[in-house]
């Protein structure tokens, strides 16, 4: 597993960080991040269990499916989230078509501070219903 100095720079160089400091989302309790190679899933707590994830991924394809598959199934098996949902911004089709293939159901469409983006959702059930 890479570091802590890996996850808050990879966290802080993104390039769709919307103002994300990397230092602080692996300071909250509430929040959880789970590393394969250079694969790093970000779940963002609401002190509730539900998570806003996001994936900083160097893999692609079948791999990155795997990897965000994986990182999943360890939050709804581990009892930690009941619902999980991001935000993909629409220009993003791979990263929609990602969403789809690792079993996110589309929420719509949503007008967000940094333009349109598609909401995706899965609950503990949709996964377990799906693996």
């Amino acid at each position: 597993m890479q570091g802590q100095d890996f996850i808050i720079s990879a966290i802080d160089n993104s390039p769709l960080n919307r103002g994300m400091s990397g230092a602080a989302i692996l300071d909250d309790p509430e929040n959880h991040v789970i590393v394969s190679g250079e694969d790093i899933s970000l779940f963002v707590g609401d002190g509730s269990t539900s998570y806003e994830v996001h994936f900083i991924y160097k893999s692609k394809g079948r791999e990155a499916i795997k990897a965000s598959r994986a990182a999943l199934g360890e939050m709804f098996k581990d009892g930690l989230a009941d619902l999980i949902f991001g935000l993909t911004p629409l220009h993003l089709r791979h990263a929609r078509m990602h969403a789809r293939l690792i079993g996110g159901r589309s929420g719509g469409i949503r007008q967000t501070d940094n333009g349109p983006c598609e909401l995706f959702v899965m609950s503990r059930e949709m996964w377990k219903g799906s693996n």
